[in-house]
């Protein structure tokens, strides 16, 4: 017999399996709690996805801010550098990841079927210049850590392809291919945000040219490989504690592994009894879904983040969409007319619910964090009692772009009101501009300052 959730229930699981409802610190704390921190968050996440985007802070720095609040983003620089006190390695996990040691060790099957692919650009750089590869480790030997784009310059190479998308010269496709087949390992970015790459310690004294039109072009691994199922079903089983709850697309998202893989994981893993079938009742009609045996218990949370696009928690769009009735669009892709929740939203976490997203930019050069939209979200199939109320809401909300501020060193809030800047962006202005304290919040459209409780 399958058991049977409530929609409420599923999501609460889902959030507290993912490390949600901690109590979160607003002053920054020290090198040491900052990388208890980030320990804590990737024993629920595993992986931390990268992106350049920085006008708030960057992607991979949110999650550890939204379950545990303030802490020092130089710790995880330090940790993901090689050494003995290396936590994480970059990654292709989800995208571009931070990603455990044991993640990387079990996406091994992806870096050796990247070396197996026909890379059409390196194999035609290869054939030209048959020592290409042994130049490039011999730069990183000269260099130290070095951007595709310096080795390529250090080589003279400065040939891009025509056209629109990736223009690189025939070296940086050649470094790509042996950062994505093991050879090359990323220890930092350059403040270009660059990937640094320096050989592996068991990178191979010598590589052959990738091979021509025909062979394996499964950028998951050849069916011949024997470790590879192994190492999905792996990946399926930390998919599946991470997620708490979740249908197969979304563990198979999780690493990005081929959906028929997914299934066939998932059937081991309902086999062994570390996952079964429940059924979560919907407005729109119950869905099947799988529950972890280790699941948290559904106890309501009491907790309000900010919380990246880019989250383990949301970055599958149809779970974001299933199982918290948010459809998320980023607008950096869109032109600005016809953007309708603003650049770079962040969701906005109350309880177990999204009822707002807010276009955030720190303004370093002012000090000031900027609030440059707050829409609320419809969650059109959510019944009404279980809708916060707005006031509530911007409550939360006040508390958490004060929290927000201290953790990025900005001593005051704007909030911008008017056209395109969403139907709670005048409450919000007017909750910050609210007597009793003395301190002073400007609002954006109007250029006046108003009284309004202390932000830093």
């Amino acid at each position: 017999m399958t058991d049977t959730l409530s929609w409420t229930q599923a999501r609460r699981i889902a959030l507290r399996a993912q490390g949600m409802g901690r109590a979160r610190r607003t002053d920054v704390p020290g090198p040491a709690a900052s990388r208890r921190a980030l320990r804590r968050t990737l024993e629920h996440t595993h992986l931390l996805q990268i992106d350049s985007v920085s006008v708030f802070e960057r992607a991979h720095h949110l999650p550890v801010f939204t379950r545990t609040g303030s802490w020092d983003p130089a710790v995880l620089d330090r940790l993901s550098r090689p050494g003995p006190g290396r936590l994480v390695r970059e990654a292709l996990a989800h995208e571009a990841t931070y990603a455990t040691h044991e993640v990387h060790a079990l996406l091994d099957f992806r870096r050796r079927a990247a070396a197996r692919r026909d890379w059409g650009q390196v194999r035609v750089a290869a054939t030209s210049s048959p020592q290409l590869f042994t130049r490039i480790f011999e730069t990183l030997e000269e260099l130290g850590p070095s951007s595709a784009a310096a080795i390529s310059r250090h080589l003279g190479d400065t040939e891009r392809g025509e056209g629109w998308g990736w223009r690189r010269t025939r070296s940086q496709w050649a470094v790509e291919y042996l950062f994505r087949s093991g050879a090359l390992d990323c220890v930092g970015r350059s403040p270009q945000f660059e990937r640094l790459y320096v050989a592996t310690e068991d990178a191979p004294p010598q590589l052959e040219v990738p091979a021509g039109p025909g062979a394996q072009d499964d950028s998951e691994g050849a069916e011949d490989d024997p470790a590879r199922a192994g190492s999905i079903r792996a990946l399926m089983a930390l998919a599946a504690r991470s997620l708490g709850i979740a249908e197969v697309t979304s563990l198979a998202d999780y690493f990005r592994v081929p959906v028929r893989d997914a299934r066939e994981a998932a059937g081991h893993l309902e086999a062994t009894g570390e996952v079964r079938r429940v059924r979560v009742g919907h407005p729109s009609g119950a869905r099947e879904m799988l529950l972890h045996r280790d699941a948290p218990k559904p106890t309501p949370l009491r907790a309000s983040a900010l919380v990246s696009p880019f989250d383990p928690l949301v970055f599958h769009r149809p779970r974001l969409s299933r199982l918290f009735d948010v459809e998320y669009r980023i607008g950096i892709y869109t032109p600005e007319d016809r953007r309708s929740t603003g650049y770079y939203s962040l969701l906005f976490l109350h309880g177990d619910v999204f009822p707002a997203l807010v276009d955030l930019k720190a303004d370093r050069a002012r000090g000031v964090l900027e609030v440059r939209g707050t829409f609320r979200e419809e969650l059109p199939h959510l019944p009404a009692r279980q809708r916060p109320a707005d006031v509530a809401v911007l409550e939360a909300l006040v508390t958490e772009l004060r929290r927000a501020a201290s953790w990025q060193g900005l001593d005051r809030v704007e909030v911008r009101t008017g056209p395109r800047t969403g139907d709670l962006a005048e409450p919000l202005a007017a909750l910050l501009a609210a007597p009793p304290s003395g301190a002073w919040v400007e609002n954006a459209r109007s250029g006046t300052p108003r009284a309004a409780e202390r932000t830093g």
